[in-house]
């Protein structure tokens, strides 16, 4: 506020005819716009310094009023500092969005800035007398040492020379690093590096033409320009949030993806160690009863409950088999896909149709995920559809596998939570894939899938040569 009212009041009491309504209008307002912004910008994003540079320009802006005081001290010393709103500015383009110059380059340009736009315009100022500066009814210039027109027009040609070839130097930096970012970081940066860019060079133009209409457009220009820096940082923060849901979205199909791999290690453990565990036991207590059972053939009750006793252990081996196969089947690490699902459909009490691909090469997850969408589908016909006939084709096509179970049953059917359709789905979307169920009532039900056939999950394979060949036999 100090700042401001101290600008309006050297533009009214100046006699410079220079101190144009455009200055007293639109100066306070480029200021207040710079300076509320900031203030705005620091509130809600306290550990960016974006905010601070903003109410500096602003604050520097005042200073660049000063040139139009009567005082010729005051005058000579706006002529110098009054061009350090230009190297704040090149900072705070430089160093969107946090603030923070980068080491190097930015740095050097930042700071070549602040010399070139202050102490840089003394040369000429050394011998430049009122008609050289343009301003017939200005203060006397306290820099001046010699008045020498000549030696102040190739200063000032000079000066003009640096002050380009910092801009492009500048454009060709915000340029680099524009392309260098991806996506989302461009989106902050477009508005706020075109805006700032045209805005430098339209104040520039208004202080080399210096007339009334570039200063209006000079100054409209700056005050729009912190709408831009705002903007700019708004949409910073909406691409930091999109970026951190994006991470946060990978890394839960990431854990999704460890539980699922977690869980098809733990199926396979089982599976082996009651393949070649208990079942193995099981069948080795089957042969004893067997020779037993010579031992005492000629006592009928003996060679009796021994019969019983070997049809339990039949009934328990199979159930045990159907078990360690449920976990996880052998067949499918041993043999591939359409071998199991070959043996699945088998076992059905519906007569299955069979359409498999040969020599499928897939992820052992994804090759996982189908098996047991071809076996839940497969039991939910036979328990629930009345069908006579179903169908499992599995396709490869185009870096997707399709998998697909239909029947002619009742219909109806519906994935409930809890059901095993429903737990497929966990695994399924794990794998970036899509489970669809068409179950009109009276016309069959038809259990879709598609799974990703690059699917970046992997599990350690259980080796054909780690089961004894007693165990392959069984499956």
């Amino acid at each position: 506020m100090l700042g401001s009212a101290t600008l309006v009041a050297i533009l009214l009491t100046s006699d410079r005819r220079d101190a144009t309504i455009a200055w007293a209008v639109l100066g306070p307002v480029v200021v207040w716009s710079f300076v509320g912004t900031g203030l705005y910008a620091t509130h809600r994003r306290p550990g960016s310094r974006i905010g601070l540079l903003m109410v500096a320009l602003g604050l520097a802006w005042c200073l660049a009023a000063i040139s139009l005081s009567n005082s010729a001290l005051v005058f000579s010393a706006g002529l110098v500092v009054g061009g350090l709103w230009g190297g704040v500015f090149l900072h705070l383009l430089l160093s969107f969005p946090t603030g923070r110059l980068q080491p190097g380059t930015d740095r050097a340009l930042a700071l070549t800035g602040y010399v070139l736009f202050t102490v840089g315009g003394i040369p000429p100022l050394l011998f430049s007398g009122q008609a050289e500066l343009s301003c017939d009814d200005c203060p006397d210039n306290l820099w001046l040492v010699d008045r020498d027109p000549g030696v102040a027009d190739a200063l000032v040609a000079v000066q003009t020379t640096l002050y380009a070839v910092l801009f492009l130097a500048v454009v060709a930096r915000l340029w680099g690093r524009w392309r260098a970012a991806d996506a989302l970081d461009r989106v902050p940066l477009t508005p706020v590096y075109l805006c700032g860019v045209a805005a430098f060079l339209v104040s520039v133009a208004g202080a080399a033409v210096d007339t009334p209409a570039f200063w209006w457009l000079a100054f409209g220009a700056t005050a729009l320009l912190p709408i831009a820096f705002l903007g700019g940082l708004l949409q910073s923060h909406v691409a930091r949030l999109d970026a951190e849901l994006v991470t946060r979205l990978q890394e839960l199909r990431a854990s999704r993806v460890r539980l699922v791999n977690a869980s098809d290690t733990e199926r396979r453990r089982l599976e082996r160690d009651l393949h070649d565990g208990a079942q193995s036991r099981l069948v080795s207590v089957n042969l004893l009863l067997g020779r037993l059972k010579h031992l005492v053939e000629h006592d009928d009750a003996a060679t009796a409950l021994l019969d019983r006793a070997q049809d339990e252990l039949r009934t328990g081996l199979a159930e045990l088999r159907e078990l360690a196969r449920g976990i996880h089947p052998a067949v499918l690490t041993t043999h591939g896909l359409k071998p199991a699902v070959e043996a699945v459909a088998g076992r059905s009490g519906v007569p299955v149709a069979v359409d498999v691909d040969d020599a499928l090469d897939l992820p052992q997850p994804v090759e996982v995920a189908a098996y047991f969408v071809v076996s839940e589908a497969l039991t939910n016909v036979a328990k629930y559809a009345q069908a006579t006939a179903a169908s499992v084709t599995v396709h490869a096509r185009d870096g997707r596998l399709l998998v697909e179970v239909a029947d002619d049953g009742l219909g109806g059917a519906a994935p409930s939570p809890g059901s095993g359709l429903d737990g497929l789905r966990d695994r399924i979307a794990a794998l970036d894939g899509t489970l669809i169920v068409d179950s009109p009532p009276g016309a069959g039900t038809r259990v879709r899938v598609e799974l990703p056939t690059g699917a970046a999950v992997t599990l350690a394979p259980v080796e054909a040569a780690d089961r004894p060949a007693a165990a392959l036999a069984d499956q």
